[in-house]
């Protein structure tokens, strides 16, 4: 979650995805042509549709965006919170694609930091070495305790389900579901876009590991004696019970 949804990057993919929100684009082009059209002296419905169908809704178009769109990412997440997106008439020329758009004066966009996002962000950022510091401390003690084979495969078998919920939760209902019944302001809408592209990875690398994890599990209950590692017979050979010649 921190890698698809927190991490800007000015990549044509990144910019793209975020440009698929039908609310971003119209934010962005209605404050582009309400500060173009009156200097390039072209009606504001033309430069629109032009930014919506040729730049806004197209691959070419995104890379156009990527200096645009990687600050407003940056400004979203926390990361620029004193520092407004100012977009000057030089920056506007490959998005408007006319020379006169220089002569436009510097824009400043309307997009502010928005708190459940930085506090999210936040979060991510310290849970991820204390998740890894437990998982060390969890497979140390695991290692300690020297368990039986039924034990390991249900130890790694309860692991894996966990990865599965896991996966599920950050790679797709916090940042596709739980963030924008939130907070629904526009620019929340960029992170379920970065989130989707990765969603069929999600989704494989979670059924792989639900269907290991279900098989592990059911291996551990299988067997009916309890073997460990480090002994190639059957405990129960040992325990007597019934035979009273092992007293």
């Amino acid at each position: 979650m921190q890698r698809i949804a927190f991490t800007p990057d000015e990549a044509t993919d990144t910019t793209a995805a975020i440009l698929e929100a039908p609310d971003i684009r119209l934010e962005l082009n209605t404050v582009i042509t309400g500060a173009v059209a009156p200097t390039l002296d072209v009606p504001a419905t033309e430069l629109s549709a032009m930014l919506e169908n040729v730049v806004l809704s197209s691959r070419a178009g995104a890379t156009e965006m990527i200096p645009l769109i990687h600050q407003a990412h940056d400004r979203i997440i926390g990361l620029r919170d004193d520092e407004p997106i100012q977009v000057s008439g030089t920056d506007l020329i490959p998005i408007v694609r006319d020379q006169r758009a220089a002569e436009v004066a510097t824009i400043t966009m309307p997009i502010q930091p928005i708190g459940v996002l930085k506090t999210t962000r936040s979060v991510l950022g310290w849970m991820i070495p204390v998740s890894a510091g437990l998982g060390l401390l969890a497979l140390a003690l695991g290692v300690i305790a020297r368990p039986d084979r039924r034990d390991l495969l249900r130890g790694l078998g309860e692991f894996a389900l966990a990865l599965t919920a896991s996966m599920l939760v950050f790679g797709y209902l916090i940042p596709v579901q739980f963030l924008t019944a939130i907070d629904n302001r526009t620019w929340t809408h960029a992170i379920p876009r970065l989130a989707l592209r990765t969603l069929p990875v999600v989704l494989g690398t979670a059924a792989i590991f639900l269907v290991v994890g279900a098989a592990l599990v059911l291996a551990s209950r299988a067997g009916g004696t309890r073997r460990q590692w480090s002994t190639p017979l059957s405990v129960a050979r040992y325990r007597g019970g019934d035979n009273p010649g092992w007293g």
